[in-house]
């Protein structure tokens, strides 16, 4: 297939017509910077084969708003020894034709013919999808696609068997493939697909043969357990009748009284221990008492002592405080002298600071005011050119409609007159010397031709009349239509005052001279008034206004006073350090004052504690207290001894009883009376459960189930067998014809992996791409530093995935080449992640390609493809063609 011509129109960007032709039946290099077109001229070729033309999911190809176009694209192309035309128009203009050779296809029949002829089908409904493009969506790569070659080539794999049936067909036959999908069917019915694990009819089986052992070994288990539950019975009544003689749980509750009443007097004992541990403790409370009262007197004493000393060095403190508060008092206020000083020389430099700023800006207005009201001056100038210049465009301007008409009535007569002249017949006549003729009214001599277009009589002295009347065109109605549109322009040029056809294109040339002076005086106007006359106006007499206002604040201002020109920084920065030397001051005055009434709060409350420290020692009452103390820490210490020898003999005694194994003893006894009355009355209930489940057990006739299990069991085991053995064979079948079917396929993968080998060798030398069974390009071995290495195509880094993926559709597009198929490959921004060695490689590689198939190559780095041996066509060029 070689693409001679596209046109597109109303297509996404392109609004108006692009067309390209003359197209190479090789290498076609298009470039363009991004937005230029290139992906939408693909996607043009992608929509005239794939969309159909009648489909309204196909908004995104009319341009961005406007809603009433109607996208087109016309396509001619060579298709083996016919030349073909295709013509689609898309949403308001619906329309599909197809020329192919000498036979024409119009609507959804031309759609289905691309569709057999190229390899493809149409969606059923809405867009074209990648899975339907079939062998043009392998080879035409879109951009940003290079690099994915599986989904085209599984989109692409019934079209490429079909393509190459002639060669091939029994591996692409679909009698093989019926047998194979029976005989797949057929064992998918017993075995699962992936796994091969029993399903359906022989899954069932297998379940029934298994539930039906579980039931036979439940019922063998049943039979014995029956057998020794009935050994069991006997057992249990020899031990029921044993226990009933006995009674062994009246000896153990005698033990258990006789334990809980040693128990419960020795818990006396623990009651009296009790008692005189809650007496020694009292005696304990009470010396902590006594000694606490007799701590108490002696801490006076010494707090007296303390409070006289802490009394005068509160004295001492306090004088120190008001000595360092004085003379931060005198501090501060020369700190507050020199702060006022500083503000008042900086309230002189601030004022100078705005005198100097206001007559700056003043000088500034004035300057600006100046330069406004010349700008004013030249644009009120330039408006004046500009009104004198419409004036005369008003005068020398035509209609466009009325020089439209004039340049089509003009055609029109030159049409006729050309008409006139053709059809006119040629007399030519070379008369001897003194011989004349009479052509019509006119006498002729000599030689010479004329054109005759009406019927004309030659009189021919002395032999007669001959009657000319001119052939082919009807002349007198071309001389009719000539006189009728001379009229009608005539009348025009009469009506717009002018004398020829010529001086309306003269006058018209005069009024876009003058309108292009109309377009520069307007943006030098605009240059001068970016806002307008009165804006400019206003301009003016604003700064005129600011102006006046700054002069009255400069003349409000106080005369100037004699100063040490100190700047406004310097004066700032020397009031803000007095300020500062004020502020640390007053927060020294201040602690200090703050440390001065702490001091004197300090030595009041000396004061007063020394004097209540002295009043406690001098109580009278003090001496009689602390004797009374002293006599009771005696007696306490006496009691307190006694108490102690009698809970040691308490203890002694409780020890030896041991009350804690007699608990035990007591719980131990009261267990064990508990479980020989609990075992006595579960085995006789027991005894009636059992009797009871063997009588049952013996009318269920567990023999009998037995047998008729174990026959049912038998059955399912053949049915299980069976069913295997079936299963077995359809998948030792199914191996056989899949491995039949690899050896058929690598058959049809032999002249693609010849085709692959060639273009891989200029990129990997010795190296190898497998091809699977659906012609995937599968593992990757080439060489290595470490020997031959071997890796999937998706390992590979994704420029060389974009590489390997160019070379397979080449690869593809040979195939089909043998097979007498079509081929066009389209290369939209393919090969941009290659390192320039490689490139230089797929280059070699694409010129080679170019020698067999057409190829379309599309890319926004025109500098990368120098050396491709074409001639780049800009996207940009052809788009400014008229």
């Amino acid at each position: 297939m070689k693409l001679t011509r596209l046109r597109i129109e109303q297509f996404k960007q392109f609004r108006q017509p692009l067309e390209i032709d003359a197209l190479e039946p090789g290498l076609n290099l298009f470039i363009g910077a991004n937005e230029a077109g290139k992906s939408t001229v693909v996607a043009a070729i992608r929509a005239a084969f794939f969309e159909r033309h009648r489909s309204g999911s196909v908004d995104e190809l009319r341009p961005w708003g406007d809603s009433s176009a109607s996208p087109s694209v016309e396509l001619e192309f060579d298709l083996g020894d016919r030349h073909c035309r295709l013509a689609k128009s898309f949403l308001h203009k619906k329309r599909c034709e197809l020329q192919w050779g000498g036979e024409r296809f119009d609507g959804a029949d031309a759609e289905d013919k691309l569709a057999d002829l190229l390899g493809f089908q149409h969606a059923s409904k809405g867009v074209s999808k990648a899975e339907h493009w079939g062998i043009p969506g392998l080879l035409w790569i879109a951009q940003g696609t290079a690099h994915d070659i599986r989904a085209p080539v599984v989109h692409a794999t019934d079209h490429l068997r079909r393509a190459l049936n002639e060669s091939l067909g029994e591996v692409a036959s679909s009698g093989g493939d019926e047998v194979l999908a029976k005989v797949e069917a057929a064992r998918n019915e017993l075995l699962t697909a992936s796994t091969g694990a029993p399903r359906a009819a022989y899954a069932d089986a297998i379940k029934r043969e298994a539930a039906l052992a579980a039931r036979l070994a439940e019922t063998e288990a049943e039979i014995a357990t029956y057998r020794r539950q009935v050994d069991s019975l006997a057992a249990l009544r020899r031990e029921q009748a044993a226990d009933e003689a006995d009674k062994p749980w009246l000896d153990f509750r005698a033990k258990e009284q006789d334990a809980a009443a040693r128990l419960a007097a020795i818990q006396d004992v623990e009651r009296e221990l009790a008692a005189a541990r809650q007496q020694a403790g009292q005696f304990d409370e009470r010396l902590k008492l006594l000694r606490h009262q007799l701590d108490t007197y002696a801490g006076q004493a010494r707090d007296a002592g303390q409070r006289r000393a802490a009394l005068a060095t509160a004295r001492e403190r306090l004088a120190e405080a008001t000595v360092r508060a004085e003379e931060w008092q005198r501090q501060h206020a020369d700190a507050v002298a020199r702060f006022d000083a500083a503000r008042q020389r900086l309230r002189s430099a601030r004022l100078e600071d705005t005198r100097r700023s206001l007559a700056a800006r003043l000088a500034e207005l004035r300057q600006k005011a100046g330069d406004t009201a010349a700008r004013l001056a030249a644009a009120e100038a330039a408006d004046l050119a500009l009104r004198d210049l419409r004036k005369q465009a008003a005068a020398t301007e035509i209609a466009e409609a009325d020089l439209a008409r004039l340049r089509e009535q003009q055609r029109g007569l030159d049409e006729i007159r050309i008409q006139l002249a053709a059809a006119a017949t040629r007399l030519r006549f070379a008369l001897d010397d003194g011989r004349t003729l009479t052509i019509g009214d006119e006498t002729v001599s000599g030689s010479g031709e004329r054109q005759l277009v009406d019927a004309t009589v030659i009189a021919l002295p002395g032999l007669g009349r001959l009657a000319i009347a001119p052939g082919g065109l009807d002349l007198p109605a071309l001389r009719r239509a000539a006189a009728e549109l001379g009229d009608r322009q005539a009348a025009l040029l009469q009506r717009l005052g002018l004398a020829s056809a010529d001086a309306a294109e003269a006058r018209h040339r005069a009024w876009r001279l003058l309108d292009g002076d109309i377009r520069a005086a307007t943006a030098s106007l605009k240059t001068l008034a970016p806002g307008g006359l009165d804006a400019l106006r206003g301009e003016r007499d604003a700064q005129d206004a600011r102006a006046g206002e700054t002069a009255g604040a400069l003349a409000q201002l106080p005369p100037a006073e004699a100063t040490d020109a100190t700047g406004v920084a310097a004066a700032e920065g020397a009031e803000e350090a007095a300020r500062h030397a004020v502020e640390q001051l007053a927060g020294q005055l201040s602690q200090a004052r703050i440390a001065v009434a702490n001091a004197d709060a300090a030595c009041a409350a000396a004061i007063r504690e020394a004097a209540a420290a002295e009043a406690l020692l001098d109580a009278p009452e003090r001496a009689a207290r602390l004797a009374a103390a002293n006599a009771g820490l005696t007696d306490t210490l006496a009691q307190q001894a006694a108490v102690a020898a009698r809970i040691d003999a308490l203890v002694r005694q409780i020890e030896a009883a041991r009350p804690d194994f007699l608990k035990q003893d007591v719980e131990r006894y009261r267990r064990s009376a508990e479980q020989h009355e609990k075992r006595f009355a579960e085995r006789r209930d027991g005894l009636l459960k059992l009797d009871v489940e063997l009588q049952a057990a013996g009318a269920l006739g567990l023999d009998e189930r037995l047998a008729e299990i174990g026959r049912d069991l038998a059955q399912a085991r053949r049915r299980t067998a069976e069913l295997g053995r079936r299963a077995a064979a359809l998948d030792r079948l199914l191996t056989l014809l899949r491995a039949k079917r690899r050896t058929l396929t690598l058959r049809l993968q032999a002249p693609l992996q010849k085709h692959l080998n060639r273009y891989l060798q200029l990129l990997f030398p010795q190296a190898s791409l497998e091809i699977d069974e659906n012609l995937s390009p599968g593992p990757l071995t080439r060489a290595g530093s470490q020997g031959p290495e071997s890796g999937d195509f998706e390992t590979l880094s994704f420029g060389a995935r974009e590489q390997m993926g160019v070379i397979s559709r080449l690869a593809y597009a040979d195939l089909l080449k043998e097979a007498g198929r079509p081929t066009l490959l389209i290369l939209d921004d393919a090969l941009v992640h290659s390192d320039a060695t490689r490139l230089a490689q797929m280059k070699r590689v694409l010129f080679d390609a170019a020698t067999r198939h057409q190829i379309l190559l599309f890319s926004c780095h025109p500098e990368n493809w120098r050396d491709l041996g074409v001639s780049a066509r800009s996207l940009e060029n052809l788009r400014n063609l008229p």
